[in-house]
């Protein structure tokens, strides 16, 4: 038969075993009482023993504020880079409220932890307004594709008004274009305007003028007039939502691939971070200072 241990029930084994404020209430106590205790107690025989004991109280006392700093440094958690070196990054899982749950590292701060976010499954106007510029542009691109209309994406930098060349005969010049908006706010008259000169300029008849958002009634009529073709984010959504199946599964997974919604810079193509300006929060180019592009954050109108 094998000999059972007798379980240490020590205070101090007890203090080493419990969490650091334990013995820290311990180590005050016993502190209290060491320096209180000889000038409250009057009897002439304690009295001299306290004052006798006193240094042992001091030294008890050390001990378990030692205890203290001990279990205090070994609850101390883990930094973020030694949760990420440990932490594998997991597979898509199933997840609720109509989505899957996809595991991404939050685009501000390459260090941070990884967060779960519920991805939608299903088109809404919302998802459509959550994209930002390029992914908005990419999806404008694919809804075209899939149409069976060649559409070509400019590249980036400056743009001269264009974002989209729609070819639809065989002469190989693009039969009209498109400027794409992934505003919070409408698009005004000034904004048409200034695609009917880029058209003019282009000498292109056709246009289209796709927001995630709506447009304001001076640029309805402005468009009307002009052979421009206005679709809101609500026209967009009725567009997408009468191709097959198949089709509106192909854009929702390319819409919702990785970081959907933190703007890409127009001139280096990565995820922009936030940054603090003097008056206001900003999006900024990581690669600053070589790049300096920057963008406002998204505010939605009254």
């Amino acid at each position: 038969m094998k000999r059972r241990h007798r379980k240490d029930t020590s205070i101090i084994a007890i203090a080493l075993n419990s969490s650091w404020e334990f013995s820290a209430v311990l180590a005050t106590i016993i502190l209290i009482i060491t320096l209180l205790a000889p000038s409250i107690i009057t009897n002439q025989y304690l009295k001299p023993l306290l004052h006798a004991i006193a240094p042992l109280g001091f030294i008890v006392s050390s001990l378990f504020y030692l205890i203290v700093l001990i279990r205090f440094l070994k609850s101390k958690p883990k930094s973020p880079n030694q949760f990420l070196n440990n932490t594998k990054e997991p597979s898509l899982v199933s997840g609720t409220n109509g989505g899957s749950a996809n595991y991404k590292t939050t685009p501000n701060k390459p260090s941070d932890l990884y967060v779960a976010e519920i991805k939608p499954n299903v088109w809404s106007l919302k998802l459509i307004q959550d994209l930002e510029w390029k992914r908005f542009e990419e999806l404008c691109v694919a809804y075209y594709n899939e149409k069976g209309i060649r559409a070509v994406m400019t590249d980036l930098g400056a743009d001269g008004g264009i974002d989209i060349k729609l070819y639809q005969d065989g002469t190989g010049k693009p039969t009209s274009i498109t400027q794409c908006k992934a505003w919070a706010s409408k698009v005004g008259v000034k904004q048409i305007r200034e695609f009917l000169g880029v058209m003019t300029h282009e000498k292109i008849s056709k246009g289209f003028y796709m927001t995630s958002n709506s447009f304001t009634d001076d640029a309805k009529d402005t468009a009307k007039v002009n052979n421009i073709t206005l679709i809101s984010g609500e026209m967009l959504l009725m567009m997408i939502g009468r191709l097959s199946k198949a089709s509106q599964d192909k854009l929702i997974s390319l819409a919702t691939e990785g970081d959907y919604k933190t703007p890409s810079c127009a001139s280096c193509g990565v995820k922009m971070i936030k940054r603090a300006g003097s008056s206001k929060e900003f999006w900024g180019c990581v690669n600053f200072p070589k790049c300096r592009q920057k963008l406002n954050l998204r505010t939605v109108d009254a």
